[in-house]
């Protein structure tokens, strides 16, 4: 069996969805305005049409005089008053870059330590020698200890 429900039903009533609704707003509007000369003397209709249209254009007015009054404020702000409202974001902007700085200090403390450990292991090693053969040395770069830069991810036991 075939289905007759409406996918753009939203509930409610079977006959009054939004497309109804769209189709019938040109009679709703011809017979609500036929209704209210028909009904509402005119002295006091067409007074009532001139209150809301008044009424209308004042609201209007008075939202673009504030819009353009807060355009002329943001024109005229100096960039300390610019700092005020953004203070937080740049705060946090400064303390970002002050702990990135003082990671890469930390790191390269760390690479210079290890470094100066190296060399001092160097000379401790080539003084145990009590200064052995030169050329050796000098042939022979691999000897350096590279444990300083490499760290155990596990104790497990080795065979």
């Amino acid at each position: 069996m075939s289905s007759w429900h409406d996918p753009t039903h939203s509930g409610g009533s079977i006959f009054v969805n939004k497309q109804n609704l769209l189709f019938a707003m040109p009679l709703i509007s011809v017979c609500s305005i036929y209704a209210y000369f028909k009904f509402v003397p005119l002295n006091i209709g067409l007074s009532l049409i001139g209150a809301g249209i008044v009424i209308y254009k004042t609201a209007t007015g008075i939202k673009s005089h504030a819009v353009n009054k807060t355009e002329k404020k943001i024109a005229n702000m100096d960039e300390s008053f610019l700092e005020e409202l953004a203070a937080d974001e740049l705060q946090k902007e400064k303390t970002d870059k002050k702990k990135e700085a003082k990671k890469k200090q930390k790191a390269g403390n760390k690479a210079k330590s290890r470094i100066a450990a190296e060399k001092k292991k160097a000379n401790a090693k080539a003084n145990k020698n009590g200064g052995g053969n030169r050329n050796e040395e000098e042939d022979d770069d691999d000897d350096t200890d590279v444990s300083a830069f490499v760290t155990r991810k596990s104790n497990k036991k080795r065979n």
